[in-house]
């Protein structure tokens, strides 16, 4: 089959032809249709976090992905040849052509998404949902505050709060103010122009922080008892306690089940997938470029003026495999 793989660190990725992966008896084989870009493809790829999120090298990357069954492992029940699915990939990763993958981290693919669409929904969706109800057991009658509302997860964490029946409060650029507006924000703070803790009258019960900075500045805008969730950076538990509040920094635990939940959602249109632009899988070093844009010095590529031009103003990069 055909893959990209990067041989070294922060070395060029490269086309080249591997073998098809066998799948063991709890996982499927998928011919991927679409795999999507993320920033800690990245990360992952530049070596700057090998001590946290160590690669083995050659390495395929590729964290989500939409696709069709192809064969099933002998305890699989679930699913069968020519179901569509969506999901994460549970060990070699998705820009190839197949995957192998534990059918506990896929779920049926949204009758009413494109695979290109559904590509782009399970890292950002499940880390929205992970935070929101696993860790800060947001409630209807609460108010949330988003770091990072116009973000992939910040999207979607807008979205499922104000479907959950939380007030939504989205930092962002002014610039996305009508866009957070019609996916649930109820206020809309920009972070260019002002400082959000000193624009909040009143305290919020839950912080979810998708921008990383300053913790302590978040800390200030809790209610005695909330809690601060951060995607990108640890939080002080001293600073936490000396605020009456709690803090913690969440790493992802995909599942199929939390999967099958965004995608039924999905489905009756309560919340939406976004794509900014497709690219074909080939062309995989200029969608890197293009998501470098907004992450300087990540795998060497420097900010591209234009590749941020020809990318729409919301949603994820993703590749065309088949």
């Amino acid at each position: 089959m055909k893959a990209v793989r990067l041989l070294e660190y922060d070395g060029p990725l490269v086309f080249n032809e591997v073998p098809t992966p066998t799948i063991a008896s709890d996982e499927v084989l998928v011919g991927i249709r679409y795999t999507a870009v993320n920033h800690l493809d990245l990360v992952e790829a530049s070596g700057k976090a090998r001590q946290i999120l160590p690669i083995d090298l050659p390495w395929i990357p590729g964290h989500e992905f939409s696709g069709v069954v192809e064969q099933i492992g002998s305890d699989v029940a679930a699913y069968a040849p020519g179901d569509a699915v969506f999901g994460t990939t549970t060990g070699t990763g998705a820009y190839a052509e197949y995957l192998a993958v534990k059918a506990m981290a896929i779920a049926r693919k949204p009758s009413n998404l494109s695979f290109e669409e559904a590509a782009s929904v399970p890292v950002a969706s499940q880390t929205a949902w992970q935070g929101l109800f696993t860790h800060a057991h947001l409630k209807a009658g609460q108010t949330i505050l988003v770091h990072g509302g116009a973000g992939a997860v910040g999207t979607y964490a807008v979205q499922l709060a104000s479907n959950a029946g939380a007030t939504v409060i989205a930092t962002a650029s002014g610039n996305d103010e009508a866009y957070l507006t019609s996916i649930g924000a109820g206020r809309i703070i920009d972070y260019r122009k002002t400082q959000f803790e000193k624009v909040l009258q009143e305290k919020v019960d839950v912080v979810f922080d998708l921008v990383g900075g300053d913790i302590r500045r978040s800390l200030l805008v809790l209610k005695e008892g909330g809690i601060l969730v951060s995607a990108v950076q640890p939080v002080s538990q001293e600073e936490a306690a000396a605020h009456r509040v709690s803090g913690m920094m969440m790493r992802l635990a995909p599942s199929g089940e939390m999967l099958d939940r965004i995608g039924r959602l999905l489905e009756d249109g309560t919340i939406r997938a976004d794509v900014a632009t497709e690219y074909a899988l080939e062309d995989v070093t200029r969608a890197w470029e293009d998501l470098a844009g907004s992450l300087p010095g990540v795998h060497g590529m420097p900010p591209s003026g234009q590749a941020a031009a020809r990318r729409k103003s919301h949603g994820k990069i993703v590749l065309r495999v088949a």
